[in-house]
């Protein structure tokens, strides 16, 4: 550590920030001790910081386990930044054109360090649909909506994305996840079954903002029903034209845009 880190070390604060960072990468709720042990510390000093941060809603108790989960207060915070807020309202319109469209949930995507999250989402209109919550996280490379963003990032923080799930698991495929994304990147979009529910075909298109890289993935849970509903290749091109209209409609705020690609 730097002496400027030394003399105005916070290690309270470090000892919170890393509680967090714990909790967001982790998959499933994690015990007081599963928490003191992953961060080498223990019980007696992470347990009145445990106790501040769910008080104050940044984590929260699993009602089933009794385990420690990441809470929406994060969430909530960088809703309220203008960046977000402006892709949000932006994106609304599009997102419900294509639930309507499609009679399928449509839901964006942004990444947060090595997941995405899900900012904002509408749900099929009809009696059947799959939809994921607000606030939902998945490692970048388990979701269709992470390689989206992977593929049209620019390099330099493709290759921090790829480097930090490469540090952070020791499953990760970087060969595969890379030549994915190249894939998508030629394509425009990307479609592949669910990671996580049979019957699901996620399809999704990238959002790009003034950089001229992706700030967001429109993703749908595609479920294919009888009937008069729209095919798998339909909803491909419902999901590219409103991604690239809330693309456009992002350039007409951000001026620079249109000199920046």
């Amino acid at each position: 550590m730097s002496e400027t880190g030394t003399r105005y070390s916070a290690p309270a604060l470090d000892k919170g920030l890393d509680i967090l960072e714990l909790l967001a990468e982790s998959s499933q709720p994690l015990s007081m001790g599963q928490i003191a042990d992953r961060l080498s510390r223990s019980k007696g000093e992470i347990f009145r910081m445990l106790v501040a941060l769910e008080r104050r809603r940044y984590i929260m108790r699993d009602e089933a386990t009794e385990g420690f989960l990441i809470g929406n207060r994060l969430f909530e915070m960088a809703m309220k930044t203008a960046p977000t807020r402006n892709l949000v309202a932006t994106a609304m319109p599009h997102i419900s054109a294509v639930a309507h469209a499609l009679d399928q949930s449509c839901h964006l995507t942004v990444l947060s360090d090595t997941q995405i999250v899900v900012i904002a989402r509408v749900e099929a209109p009809g009696e059947l649909g799959f939809a994921v919550r607000l606030g939902y996280r998945r490692r970048a490379d388990h979701s269709t909506s992470g390689r989206v963003l992977a593929a049209f990032a620019s390099p330099p923080d493709r290759q921090r994305l790829i480097n930090s799930l490469a540090a952070a698991h020791p499953d990760f495929d970087r060969a595969g996840f890379e030549a994915r994304i190249e894939r998508i990147a030629r394509l425009g979009h990307e479609q592949g079954p669910s990671r996580t529910v049979r019957g699901v075909t996620d399809i999704g298109a990238p959002i790009i903002g003034e950089t001229g890289w992706a700030v967001g993935a429109l993703t749908v849970p595609f479920i294919l029903r009888d009937g008069n509903h729209a095919g798998l290749d339909d909803a491909i091109a419902v999901v590219m034209r409103e991604a690239a209209a809330i693309s456009a409609d992002l350039a007409v705020g951000m001026p620079g845009l249109a000199t920046s690609a």
